[in-house]
């Protein structure tokens, strides 16, 4: 159940392609990033990917002309199997992303249970702060569902493209 609340996705796909035929594909299918500025500078790319092929490995993610931090980034490694290919992918949020909500969200379940001291031990229910106490618990699933969404939206895309792109199906295992 918890893993499918993670903002991070496991998937394995099956292709009739080989290693060789696979790799060669996807080279046609993604491009290189194009290299980070300062400024109001918007980049357009005629592929639908952007990344690096590494022997056997690639790491890429879906080229979009709009800002998204929750945007996956998409680890495949691909083997020879009987029928073709293997293709095993960990879609994941970027480092700084981790960290910030990491950081941002430990934040606020602190300020929910120093909420939940107040209002539990101390009975301090005065009229001045009753709607105020309840701001860390609505920051708190706000940030949950912003993160949930953002991720599983954008990681759905990719795992439908990546049938198209890889020409193959997921697998069960």
């Amino acid at each position: 159940m918890i893993k499918k609340i993670l903002p991070f996705e496991k998937l394995i796909y099956r292709s009739n392609l080989t290693k060789e035929e696979l790799l060669s594909h996807l080279q046609n299918e993604i491009e290189a990033e194009k290299s980070f500025g300062f400024g109001a500078k918007s980049f357009s790319y005629s592929k639908p990917y952007i990344g690096k092929i590494y022997n056997n490995s690639f790491e890429i993610k879906r080229a979009i002309n709009y800002r998204n931090s929750f945007l996956p980034v998409i680890q495949g490694e691909i083997q020879n199997d009987i029928n073709g290919s293997k293709i095993n992918i960990r879609m994941n949020l970027v480092e700084i992303v981790k960290i910030f909500m990491i950081i941002w969200l430990g934040g606020v379940f602190i300020a929910c249970l120093a909420t939940s001291y107040t209002l539990i031990f101390t009975n301090d229910l005065n009229s001045e702060s009753g709607f105020f106490m309840y701001i860390p618990f609505f920051m708190l699933a706000l940030g949950i569902l912003m993160v949930y969404f953002g991720f599983k939206i954008e990681s759905k895309k990719s795992a439908k493209d990546l049938e198209g792109i890889l020409k193959a199906k997921i697998s069960k295992t």
